[in-house]
């Protein structure tokens, strides 16, 4: 017969203040008291379970009929209510068989050569810079967003958005972050009324229409070319429009535009954050640093780094799978409770919050030795799939689609940057993040930009 979850010693109340006035560090406390899973009585809300073994939350995972995503509402619903990332069920299913193929094989090498044109165009902009001075100084995340979001739309959707533009979408995405963020609100009664800032609703305003821009413009482009065009794209949002007319397809209303603004975020956002946090570890740690560029001197030379460069860039893959580890970029996987359900030993109540946190899971010295250090040759001799304690892309029927994108394209953009520059920041560049659905810095990631000596 199940039992009951463990609760905390203190009141539901001090805990659930504690969870959203310094949610890192009640998490941290949850991992190390709790062997498996703990529940926390929040007034006026269905309890919050925090899962700290990781092979509970495999199970969790595998069982998505059981542990739904939890529905957009509130903010995020003004951007996207049923995209991918959102979606249950058979229409999840019916989105994932359409855009799957513009994830795999051919779109993969497509998108790691695309990063590689892109992050040669930045080197060549630093450098240009930099001139004859000594280094530049810039904000890491958004150089990095700009790099990304503009691969992620050209791959995805069709069309390059441009510099401008990317900026401009890191400008809204600071917007949603501060949106998003953890805090009280977060454990407050649900019948209390919350207020949408004005700034974040002309963010979202701002995504929803770069999203219909896009769209009408791939449905122009489309409209004019022969349908048996052998040369027609196959990326995401071409097979979203290409699959309205099939009789076995329906689309709720706004369905492509979710998807659209969905992948906006989500295609870029995890990888720039990744990108910055591991070049943040560069900098603390520059004996690794230097290995990195060596593999880089070795492995792409002169050349401009492309798909073919991917599988010999060995070091600089493990260099990134660790920084996933200490700074996971999606730092917790979010789920709810469907019905009274079994989790292990342990009776889940219904309609309970469920946070399975990658943050601490990630840290904790049972699955990690010293685990606190940025060690990349822990995964010298360790398959990252082979470790259940590892999971920075989720893991279940709906883990990271684009998680191929984003380990080959981290792997060749972080060589590219570090073969040419010493990216450095303040040591205490990763003392303020914030928990919003991203782990996100708490402000701008200033970097000094050196060129390296020949």
């Amino acid at each position: 017969m199940a039992r009951d979850l463990p609760n905390p010693p203190e009141s539901g109340l001090v805990n659930a203040l504690r969870f959203g006035d310094d949610t890192f560090r009640f998490i941290e406390a949850m991992q190390a008291r709790f062997d498996d899973a703990a529940a926390v009585p929040i007034p006026g809300r269905a309890p919050l379970v925090v899962v700290t073994n990781p092979e509970l939350v495999g199970d969790a995972l595998s069982r998505p009929a059981e542990f739904r995503r939890v529905p957009a509402s509130g903010p995020a619903a003004l951007i996207a209510t049923q995209g991918l990332v959102q979606s249950e069920g058979d229409l999840w299913e019916q989105q994932r068989g359409i855009m799957g193929p513009a994830f795999m094989g051919p779109q993969v090498r497509a998108y790691a050569n695309t990063v590689g044109r892109r992050v040669e165009t930045l080197v060549e902009e630093w450098s240009t810079t930099i001139g004859d001075g000594e280094s530049i100084t810039r904000n890491l995340h958004g150089e990095m967003t700009a790099l990304t979001v503009r691969v992620a739309s050209e791959i995805l959707l069709g069309e390059d958005i441009g510099l401008e533009r990317a900026e401009q979408f890191h400008s809204w995405m600071q917007t949603a972050g501060d949106e998003f963020e953890f805090g009280l609100d977060a454990v407050t009664p649900e019948w209390v009324p919350t207020r949408t800032d004005p700034e974040f609703k002309a963010a979202a305003e701002g995504i929803l229409g770069l999203a219909e821009e896009l769209i009408e413009r791939r449905r122009a482009d489309l409209a004019e070319r022969d349908p048996d065009d052998e040369e027609r794209p196959k990326d995401m949002l071409t097979m979203l429009l290409l699959a309205e007319d099939k009789p076995d397809v329906e689309y709720p209303d706004n369905q492509i535009r979710d998807e659209v603004s969905t992948f906006l975020i989500a295609g870029h956002e995890t990888t720039a954050l990744s990108l910055t946090y591991t070049q943040c570890l560069l900098s603390q740690h520059p004996e690794i640093r230097e290995q990195v560029r060596q593999e880089a001197n070795e492995v792409i030379g002169d050349e401009t780094p492309s798909y073919d460069h991917v599988s010999d860039l060995e070091y600089t893959g493990r260099v990134f799978q660790e920084a996933l580890r200490l700074y996971p970029a999606a730092w917790a996987v979010f789920r709810q409770a469907s019905a009274d359900v079994r989790l292990g030993e342990y009776r889940v109540p219904e309609g309970a919050a469920i946070i399975m946190p990658q943050w601490s899971i990630h840290r904790d010295p049972r699955y990690f030795e010293n685990p606190e250090q940025f060690d990349p040759d822990r995964w010298l001799d360790r398959s990252p799939q082979e470790v259940e304690a590892y999971f920075p892309f989720s893991s279940g029927p709906h883990a990271c689609i684009g998680r191929q994108f984003s380990i080959t394209g981290a792997r060749l953009a972080l060589a590219t940057i570090v073969q040419s520059f010493d990216v450095d920041v303040a040591d205490d560049a990763l003392d303020d993040l914030r928990a919003t659905p991203t782990l996100r810095p708490g402000g701008s990631v200033d970097a000094t930009i050196r060129s390296v000596d020949e």
